[in-house]
């Protein structure tokens, strides 16, 4: 393995994960309006409870503690359903798996709401999703179909996958209660005390991290916020009494100074995103969301900015309180500004809070205005490159292409293709299970003949479906089977046909018949080992077996590829390279695998109009005989195209010139009037 791979690999996984970040704060998005939901009911139900309507207060709270409490499970469906697009796996079943890992998760480390038992976390929401992805990523199962013939033994995997699903679902959650018990007992060896200087730098840091994350931090430090703010209440009311001094940090110094606007000093992004935002959108979003930062609420702004899983924007978001915390701590420590005297309520606005919290001094109010101002520049950087100032100096044109590609329309698109694709692949389903369910699927044969022997011969197998009203159907239903990834099934299918069908056949010379393989079939360990089981149990030598593989094998891994046509050559099966000429990178391959037979495509004779068309046709049939392969003409239809690739020197022709495709029986009964029209 080179370096350059590695280097290639890495820059790839670091592209798919910016991707995927981007996208998960995007989804983010989605759940705006619950959110917002939730933040509104709250703003009413304070403004009722100072207007002393208890009935209308204590209703509002409880319609926004169900929605904040509901957010947490609709982060993961969300998620989910974003991530399952990425996979073969059904929507449904993958949501179903997600939630089912989100409780056992959530049971494992206690994480659950006291007033309506759903689990409280997003953290393990998002990791809930992830690792149902990655688990499908690894461990892929197909979807159950139970009009399907190998119903049961897809049901059996599935009942196994479920299994170990679940297995892993229980070592997770240790997992997670190990890592828990771990970050505990290291907060609790590093002695961190928040009431310090670097103690509360450490815990601030901390807040700032899980709230990047959608984690409400103080839910989750929750007892060291209580000892905070008891320790707080103890201080005031010893130097209430002149029996102590006031400590620089307390709760209303965490409270007054560093949730300004709501976790991350929030309000000066807001400001920051009025003056110098050049994007409508986001002025507009500033200002919907000035009622709410105003009281401290943010998450018009951690959503629908968004900061959450924003690489960029995660990072002021934790610098702003923290340089907060050291200009406040140095003012008070220097006797520029008097203390904090008392605990305000967190829903106080910005000025005021401040004010208030020192005691109803204006150098409170005056030193928030100041770390404020400082917020706005910290924030104005990172903002900038967020939006990307250089669209600023693009054409119209230009910025409205780059706003459509934006973060938010690519999920918008996402979520709308994979709908389409949901829909497509359902039908597809339906017509593949009334395909296996009624109707016959029959295999016609053509007549590949050699140009020197004119009593030499192959077929090509070629599938075809008869319905069960005993109408013939063109082979358009195999793209069901590739969309619906079930071609090795398929191929499966085509091999017992075409064994079956040549016990009957009359194989003169050392003719053969050839096989259509698909990629995925190629790609299937047992592959080799399957075709030779199954001629073994239909008497078939693999003499008379020829396997016909596309270009878009050859995209796969080269190393693989050429030890399954190794393996089959050994085997005394020859291989063809059919479609030569037709896309991707023919030459090249021909080349670098030990293909024993080229299958020209027909697209290289429709251009062999012209001399530099038959020039050229010449030239391929010259590098066939180069590599050492036999050469087959296709679709050769008419008696001046035989003639040109008769002086081309190919070996082999098909083509309706020389017999149309047919099923068994009327197979032999063809073979004279082919032959004289051949010669």
């Amino acid at each position: 393995m080179t370096l350059r791979y590695v280097s290639s690999r890495v820059l790839n996984w670091s592209k798919e994960s910016k991707l995927y970040l981007s996208d998960l704060a995007a989804i983010a998005l989605l759940l705006l309006p619950i959110t917002l939901a939730s933040s509104l009911a709250m703003l009413l139900g304070h403004a009722f409870r100072v207007l002393e309507i208890a009935s209308a207060s204590e209703l509002l709270f409880y319609v926004s503690d169900i929605l904040i409490n509901l957010y947490p499970t609709t982060f993961c469906v969300v998620a989910s359903y974003y991530l399952s697009q990425k996979t073969n796996a059904s929507s449904a079943i993958f949501i179903i798996y997600a939630l089912v890992l989100f409780y056992i998760l959530s049971l494992g480390s206690q994480d659950f709401s006291t007033s309506h038992t759903l689990p409280n976390n997003p953290l393990l929401a998002l990791l809930s999703a992830i690792a149902t992805y990655l688990y499908y990523f690894y461990f892929p199962v197909r979807l159950l179909d139970p009009n399907s013939f190998d119903f049961a033994s897809r049901l059996i995997k599935y009942i196994f996958h479920i299994f170990c699903f679940s297995i892993f679902a229980l070592l997770l959650s240790q997992l997670v209660i190990l890592t828990g018990s771990y970050l505990e007992n290291l907060v609790s060896s590093v002695g961190l005390d928040p009431m310090t200087f670097a103690g509360g730098l450490i815990y601030q840091t901390l807040l700032g991290i899980l709230g990047a994350v959608g984690i409400n931090g103080h839910n989750m430090l929750f007892a060291m916020k209580q000892q905070i703010y008891a320790d707080s209440l103890a201080n005031i009311e010893a130097w209430q009494a002149g029996e102590a001094s006031l400590n620089i940090i307390s709760q209303g110094f965490y409270d007054a100074f560093l949730s300004m606007g709501g976790s991350g000093n929030c309000i000066s992004l807001l400001l920051c995103v009025l003056i110098f935002s050049q994007k409508y959108n986001h002025r507009m979003l500033a200002i919907v969301a000035i009622p709410m930062v105003m009281f401290n609420i943010n998450e018009v702004l951690l959503f629908g900015l968004p900061i959450l899983f924003n690489p960029i924007m995660i990072i002021p978001f934790i610098l702003v309180p923290l340089v907060s915390f050291v200009i406040v701590y140095a003012c008070i420590a220097l006797g520029v500004v008097s203390p904090v005297v008392s605990i305000v309520n967190w829903m106080t606005p910005p000025i005021f809070s401040g004010y208030f919290a020192m005691g109803e001094q204006l150098d409170g109010a005056l030193l928030q205005m100041f770390v404020i101002t400082v917020g706005i520049f910290i924030y104005r950087p990172f903002y900038l490159v967020y939006v990307g100032k250089h669209l600023i100096s693009l054409d119209p044109n230009t910025r409205y292409a780059a706003a459509e590609g934006s973060i938010f329309n690519h999920v918008l698109r996402s979520v709308r293709d994979s709908t389409h694709d949901n829909i497509t692949q359902s039908s597809a389903q339906k017509r593949m299970a009334k395909i296996l369910r009624q109707g016959n699927l029959v295999m016609f044969y053509q007549k590949i003949q050699s140009i020197q022997n004119k009593e030499q011969y192959n077929y090509e197998a070629l599938l075809r479906y008869v319905d069960d009203k005993g109408k013939l159907c063109s082979p358009e239903f195999i793209l069901d089977f590739q969309l619906l990834e079930a071609m090795p099934l398929l191929d499966k299918l085509v091999i017992e046909l075409v064994l079956t069908d040549m016990q009957k056949m009359d194989l003169r010379l050392g003719g053969r018949v050839s096989i259509n393989v698909s990629v995925a079939s190629i790609e299937k360990p047992d592959f080799v080992s399957h075709l030779l089981s199954r001629l073994d149990h239909y008497s078939i030598a693999p003499t008379s077996i020829e396997i016909e593989i596309t270009e878009e094998a050859m995209l796969s891994d080269k190393v693989f590829l050429t030890r399954v046509m190794t393996e089959l050559q050994q085997s005394k099966i020859t291989i063809a390279m059919d479609d030569f000429g037709s896309g991707y990178a023919s030459f090249p391959h021909l080349l670098q695998y030990p293909f024993n037979k080229v299958k020209i495509d027909r697209s290289l004779l429709l251009d062999a109009q012209s001399n530099k068309g038959k020039e050229i046709y010449k030239l391929v049939t010259k590098l066939g005989e180069i590599a050492n392969c036999k050469i087959v003409a296709e679709g050769v239809e008419t008696q001046q195209e035989f003639e040109f690739i008769e002086n081309c020197g190919v070996d082999f022709v098909q083509g309706f010139y020389l017999a149309r495709p047919l099923p068994l029986e009327k197979l032999h009964g063809n073979l004279a009037v082919g032959n004289k029209i051949a010669s």
